[in-house]
C-alpha cells in the first residue's frame, strides 16, 4: 500500500484589497456574479504552476471561466493559445459554452481523449474509427465463446475460475458453496469474467503494456497471487489479441491507448503545439497516462499550468485516477518551478451543520489537504437527519414517510453505492413508485405517485459527483461486502495496473462517502441499517454527528474488524447465546452471552 505523506504545500493568502479592486474593474462580473476574494486571488495571483483547491459547491467551473476571461482581457494570451481540459464530454461542452458566453471567444476546450485523438490523427496514427464500448464488449464476448468452443483446456480453465469466483462470493456473503455452474449462474459468471478481462485489457492499453510485459510485471510484483494471475493472463491473452485484431481491421484506435500513443507522438516530434496556458478542471481525477501527456507537451514547449480540483473528491482509482498527482503536485511539476496554491472555501451549496459534519468525517484521513469550508447561508438549522430501520421494509417505509413531508415539487436524489441499491425502493414500491431510465441516460427516474410533480432521480454516488439536489437520501449504509464502504476486493491481476492503494483504511471509500454527503442543498437523509450498520455509521454516531443518532440504536460493533455483531444461538446448545461478527467467515470474533442471554 502507498504511504502518502501529509501534504505540506502552503496556500497563498488573498491578495490586497486594492489589487482585488483593480482586478474587478478589469474583469467585471463572471457569469453574472461578482467573484469572491478567494476566486479572484487565485485568478490574478496565478503563477507558472498553480493548484487551486476548490471544495464542493465553491464554483470551480466559474473560477476557470474567470481565469480564461482574465487572460483574454489583460492580453496575456490569444484564444488559440489557451487549452482547457476536462474529463467528460458533457463537462467539456459545458465549459466551452460558458467560456464563449462570458468572453465571446472560442478557446481550445475538450477532453483528454479528444486532445489525444487530435494528436493521433495529426500524426496519421488513426482515421475516423474509434472502437466503441459496445464494439469492444462484442469482440471480447465473441472471442471468449469461440475459445471455449474450440479449446477444451481454455473452457476448463474458465469454468475453474468462475467456480472459484462463485465460491469466494458465496463465502463472503455467508451463503453455502454452489455445487456447479448452470443456467443463469453460468451466464452471469461469463459476463463477470469477460467484463473483468476487458477492464484488464483497457488498463494494459492505457499503460502501454502487452501480454509479455504483463507476465514480466506479474513475475516481479505478483508473488502473492502468481498462480491465479497466470491463469487470468492465459484467459485474457486470446481476448487481447482479438481486441487488437479488430482495431487493425477497422484502422482505428481505442480510448485507453489513445492517451499513451498521443504522448509518444509528441515526444517523437510528430505533433507540435502552440499553447501558452493549459487549464485542467477536476485535477484530482488525473491518471498517470494523462499526466505523461501533459508532461510531454510541456517538455516540447513550456506553458503555464492552472489546475483546479479537490483531493477530497478523488474517487476514480478503478479508472486509473492517482490521488498522489494532486497530493504531490508541487513535487511532480517542480521541473517548471515552484507551485502557487490557493484555496476556495466558500460554498453556496450547503449549510454550516453539513459542512462541519462532512469536514470532520473526511479529515479523519491525515494524508489529505486540510480545508475548512464556509457557507454563504446564514441559516443554522440541522441539514442532516437519520432515518432508521431494522429491516429493508422498515427503511423503505421511513423513506416514504419522509417523502410525504417534503414539498410536492421538491428535487430529490436517491443515492446508492451500487445500482442494486435501488432494490430498496423497487422491491416494496410497486404501488407507490414508477421507475424508468432517466431521459438523459443518467441514473433512473423515479415517480412518487402521491406527488407526481416531485423530481426524483436514483444514481450511484460515482455518477452523482458534480450534481446536486435539494434533498438527498443515502440508501446504502449497510456493512458487508456490497456495503458502504465496499469490501469487494480488486481482481489481483488488476491491482498490478492500478495506482497503488493507500495505507489509510478505506481511504477512497471515505472520499466517496464525503461526495455522497455533499450532494444536497437543503437536507441529507441517511437511511440507517440498524441490523447491520456499516463502520461509517458507527463513526458518525461516535465522533462526527452524535446528535442525529440519539434515537437510532445500532448493533454492537465488532472490536476486531468494525462490522456489526449479531446475537446467535450455539449449534450444540440452542439456549446458549453469543455475539457473532456479521463479517463471518472473514472475521471469526465471538463473545459468549451465556444461556438465555441476548435476543435473536
Amino acid at each position: 500500500m502507498a504511504d502518502v505523506d501529509t501534504p505540506t504545500l502552503q496556500s497563498q493568502p488573498q491578495l490586497p484589497t486594492n489589487v482585488l479592486a483593480t482586478a474587478r474593474g478589469i474583469l467585471g462580473k463572471v457569469e453574472g456574479h461578482e467573484l469572491s476574494d478567494e476566486q479572484l486571488s487565485a485568478i490574478v495571483g496565478a503563477g507558472h504552476n498553480t493548484l487551486v483547491l476548490a471544495g464542493a459547491g465553491t464554483g470551480k467551473t466559474t473560477t476557470i471561466t474567470g481565469y480564461v476571461a482574465w487572460l483574454l482581457a489583460t492580453k496575456r494570451a490569444k484564444p488559440e493559445e489557451i487549452l482547457v481540459l476536462s474529463f467528460t464530454r458533457a463537462s467539456a461542452d459545458e465549459m466551452s459554452a460558458r467560456i464563449r458566453k462570458q468572453t465571446g471567444e472560442d478557446v481550445h476546450s475538450g477532453t483528454f481523449h479528444s486532445l489525444g485523438l487530435e494528436i493521433c490523427r495529426s500524426a496519421s496514427l488513426a482515421k475516423t474509427n474509434v472502437i466503441s464500448d459496445g464494439d469492444a464488449n462484442q469482440v471480447i464476448r465473441q472471442a471468449f465463446d469461440a475459445q471455449c468452443h474450440n479449446d477444451l483446456r481454455y473452457r476448463l480453465r474458465a469454468l475453474k475460475h468462475m467456480g472459484e469466483q462463485l465460491h469466494a462470493d458465496s463465502q463472503r456473503d455467508g451463503r453455502s458453496q454452489p455445487e456447479h455452474l448452470a443456467g443463469g449462474a453460468y451466464e452471469q459468471c461469463v459476463q463477470q469474467l469477460t467484463s473483468t478481462a476487458l477492464t484488464i485489457i483497457r488498463h494494459m492499453r492505457s499503460n502501454g503494456l502487452d501480454i509479455a510485459a504483463m507476465r514480466e510485471l506479474n513475475r516481479r510484483y505478483g508473488a502473492e497471487h502468481t498462480g491465479r494471475n497466470c491463469d487470468m493472463l492465459d484467459l485474457v491473452e486470446p481476448l487481447y489479441h482479438a481486441y487488437l485484431q479488430r482495431m487493425a481491421q477497422t484502422q482505428g484506435i481505442d480510448f485507453p491507448g489513445m492517451i499513451t500513443q498521443a504522448a509518444q507522438c509528441v515526444r517523437e516530434g510528430r505533433y507540435d503545439h502552440r499553447f501558452r496556458y493549459v487549464l485542467i478542471d477536476e485535477y484530482q481525477d488525473m491518471s498517470r497516462p494523462r499526466y505523461e501527456l501533459i508532461r510531454a507537451l510541456r517538455e516540447q514547449h513550456d506553458f503555464s499550468l492552472f489546475c483546479v480540483g479537490d483531493d477530497w473528491q478523488s474517487i476514480y482509482r478503478f479508472a486509473g485516477s492517482d490521488i498522489s498527482l494532486i497530493l504531490g503536485f508541487d513535487r511532480i511539476w517542480s521541473q517548471w518551478g515552484a507551485t502557487t496554491m490557493f484555496r476556495i472555501t466558500t460554498t453556496r451549496r450547503f449549510k454550516t451543520s453539513l459542512i462541519e459534519a462532512s469536514g470532520a468525517f473526511i479529515m479523519k484521513d491525515p494524508h489529505l489537504y486540510r480545508k475548512r469550508l464556509v457557507s454563504t447561508s446564514d441559516k443554522t438549522d440541522h441539514s442532516i437527519k437519520a432515518l432508521a430501520g431494522k429491516t429493508d421494509e422498515d427503511r423503505f417505509n421511513a423513506v416514504v414517510e419522509q417523502l410525504r413531508k417534503l414539498p410536492k415539487a421538491a428535487s430529490v436524489m436517491l443515492l446508492g453505492r451500487y445500482r442494486s441499491d435501488l432494490e430498496l425502493i423497487a422491491r416494496y414500491g410497486g404501488g407507490l413508485f414508477d421507475i424508468r431510465k432517466a431521459a438523459d441516460g443518467k441514473g433512473m427516474s423515479v415517480t412518487f405517485r402521491e406527488k407526481p410533480e416531485m423530481d426524483i432521480v436514483f444514481m450511484t454516488v460515482h455518477a452523482a459527483k458534480g450534481l446536486q439536489r435539494d434533498y438527498v437520501f443515502l440508501l446504502c449504509t449497510s456493512g458487508g461486502v456490497k456495503g458502504f464502504p465496499s469490501m469487494i476486493p480488486d481482481e489481483p491481476l488488476l491491482t498490478l495496473l492500478l495506482p497503488e492503494s493507500e495505507s489509510y483504511p478505506h481511504a477512497e471509500e471515505r472520499r466517496l462517502f464525503y461526495v455522497a454527503m455533499t450532494r444536497c442543498v437543503k437536507k441529507l437523509f441517511i437511511v440507517v441499517d440498524q441490523h447491520r450498520p456499516s463502520r461509517f455509521m458507527y463513526e458518525l454516531r461516535d465522533d462526527v454527528c452524535p446528535n442525529i443518532f440519539r434515537r437510532v440504536a445500532l448493533q454492537p460493533q465488532c472490536p476486531l474488524c468494525g462490522e456489526a455483531l449479531a446475537v446467535r444461538a450455539a449449534h450444540n446448545d440452542p439456549e446458549r447465546r453469543f455475539y457473532g461478527c456479521t463479517g463471518f467467515p472473514l472475521c471469526r470474533y465471538s463473545q459468549d452471552l451465556g444461556r438465555g442471554g441476548g435476543r435473536l
